[in-house]
């Protein structure tokens, strides 16, 4: 299997890249953090997701016979990446990465949805979508429609102008939380049935991917903060970065983080199930580490306010709670391992089946 990306999809990333260096700072995001009502939030963010609505990355994963790019997770896979370095306030992973594919998906068996479709890609709205059995939803006051469901198999777009919701804290003071209280009687479409329950399964694959991938980016992050710091802070008139106990621990951290990559790279290109779940696990555990030991570089100012790396650190923790956390995606491993539905050993390294023909 081929894990070297075309020169497109690192172009892509690269522009990302450039875009967020300029408009998602450090003190860009403090402005972000300190606004003190909705408003205010939105109003900081403005200039920033005007920028990112210039990309054009609506349609990306959106099939081309309904307008979109058709392109595939492993295409997106770096921009998530990217937007986890950033610590970007702006929901690009739930809203391109997931809630459009999603309302697709919706639009191909409810032709009422194609209205909702044709101003996502316009770049005029923007959707979010909230799983059965979830109503806390990040960033959904930016939303203009939430595709949400009562049961799995359940799934429906509704305005949320039209929805009965309440602000909710986070540990992550970028991402703005409301709650779910109620729905509308009926919404603008609706999709039932197996179909339902297919979508939501491929839609929580996706969201699990680009989660992985924005906590290999946080990961990423935090250890060039660390470095940096460590680089620059002297202890007993010499950098604290000389330090053997200094550098082993960002090593260990670095190896961690790389080690994680691949797992990431390949749950993209098949994402579903096991590969998933171990994802998550892998870039988890490496961002966990990273937060840990940037801190502990950082001394006892690695807490406080006035240092940017809370940001990331903040985002970590909130991103490595979703789905169930470490806890249930080990438990899916530990399943297909016990059961018999996930090949190992030196020969199986990658599922040549559920694996043949990707190329990311």
């Amino acid at each position: 299997m081929d894990f070297t990306f075309e020169e497109e999809q690192r172009l892509a990333a690269q522009s990302l890249r450039a875009l967020l260096d300029d408009h998602c700072t450090g003190a860009d995001l403090r402005r972000a953090a300190e606004a003190l009502d909705f408003e205010s939030y939105r109003a900081a963010c403005a200039t920033r997701a005007g920028k990112l609505a210039e990309l054009g990355l609506a349609g990306m994963l959106i099939p081309d016979s309904q307008g979109g790019l058709g392109l595939g997770p492993a295409d997106f896979v770096l921009l998530a990446e990217e937007a986890g370095w950033a610590a970007l306030p702006e929901p690009l992973v739930e809203s391109e990465g997931v809630a459009n594919v999603l309302l697709a998906e919706l639009t191909r068996h409810d032709a009422a949805a194609g209205e909702v479709l044709g101003e996502v890609l316009a770049g005029s709205a923007l959707v979010l979508c909230a799983p059965p059995g979830v109503d806390v939803v990040s960033s959904i006051g930016l939303a203009d429609y939430l595709l949400t469901g009562a049961h799995d198999g359940e799934l429906a777009v509704y305005r949320t102008s039209e929805l009965a919701i309440e602000s909710a804290t986070s540990v992550d003071p970028l991402r703005r939380l409301g709650r779910i209280r109620q729905l509308p009687g009926r919404p603008l479409a609706s999709l039932g049935g197996e179909a339902a329950r297919l979508a939501w399964q491929a839609a929580e694959a996706r969201s699990a991917v680009f989660t992985a991938a924005q906590l290999l980016g946080l990961a990423a992050r935090m250890t060039a903060l660390a470095v940096a710091y460590a680089l620059e802070r002297k202890q007993f008139g010499r950098v604290i970065a000389a330090n053997q106990a200094v550098k082993h621990q960002l090593a260990d951290v670095q190896i961690r983080t790389e080690f994680a990559r691949p797992v990431v790279y390949a749950a993209s290109a098949a994402p579903g199930g096991v590969r998933a779940a171990h994802a998550l696990i892998a870039a988890g555990d490496a961002a966990q580490l990273a937060a840990q030991t940037a801190i502990q570089v950082h001394g006892a100012m690695g807490y406080s306010w006035e240092v940017d790396l809370q940001f990331y650190a903040k985002r970590a923790w909130a991103l490595t709670g979703l789905q169930g956390g470490r806890t249930v995606q080990f438990r899916r491993v530990h399943t297909a391992l016990r059961d018999g539905a996930l090949p190992i050993g030196p020969d199986r390294l990658f599922d040549q089946v559920s694996l043949q023909g990707a190329q990311p």
